[in-house]
């Protein structure tokens, strides 16, 4: 009797040892023994092509002087008719004198050239031309007596001869102006851009 007692301890020992030792059980679907899990790897960033653009080529841009001339209206942004503070403003002048028609100079130019005169009532009358300006239609000082009157056909001749002496011609484009010709030994002398009714000489 008791040794049946003692054989059934050991065979239920044994039975709760068995139970405990079943394989754990883990989610999922089952797969072979030996048999590699697949790995699902991200799929890789499309490599965008970088597209170079060639830098377009620098234009050069040739800068252009712009040459002043006399006339018809005056020399650059001076102009007759001008009063003192709006000649002065330009910075084209040097200091006016005291004189009864004032006189400055254009700056830059050689001592005595490049002259202009400032009436008290009518403004700047006059600008003297020096012998490297022209005005616009090409007169200049040191051509010859024939070529000044071919470029204007209302040439006058206010004293002397055609070779020698002091002339008119009107301005183009400036009813209110002339310019004063002096012609010497069969050339151009001085050339001067003037109001015509001026009162600063004669």
């Amino acid at each position: 009797m008791r040794t049946k007692a003692i054989t059934a301890i050991v065979a239920a020992a044994l039975l709760l040892s068995a139970c405990s030792t079943s394989p754990e059980r883990k989610d999922g679907a089952a797969a072979p023994a030996g048999a590699t899990t697949p790995t699902s790897s991200a799929p890789a960033a499309p490599t965008s092509a970088t597209t170079s653009e060639a830098a377009p080529a620098a234009t050069k841009t040739s800068a252009t002087t712009t040459t002043l001339v006399l006339g018809p209206q005056g020399y650059g942004a001076l102009r007759l008719g001008m009063t003192r503070e709006q000649a002065v403003a330009t910075g084209l002048l040097t200091a006016f004198d005291d004189s009864g028609c004032a006189q400055a100079f254009i700056k830059g130019r050689p001592a005595g050239q490049g002259r202009v005169f400032l009436s008290p009532d009518r403004g700047i009358a006059a600008i003297q031309a020096w012998p490297t300006l022209s005005t616009a239609e090409g007169l200049r000082a040191g051509m010859s007596v024939t070529e000044a009157r071919g470029l204007y056909s209302n040439w006058t001749i206010v004293d002397g001869t055609l070779t020698q002496g002091r002339h008119f011609a009107k301005v183009p484009s400036n009813d209110k102006a002339v310019f004063r010709i002096t012609t010497v030994d069969n050339k151009v002398a001085d050339v001067t851009l003037q109001l015509a009714n001026q009162n600063c000489y004669e």
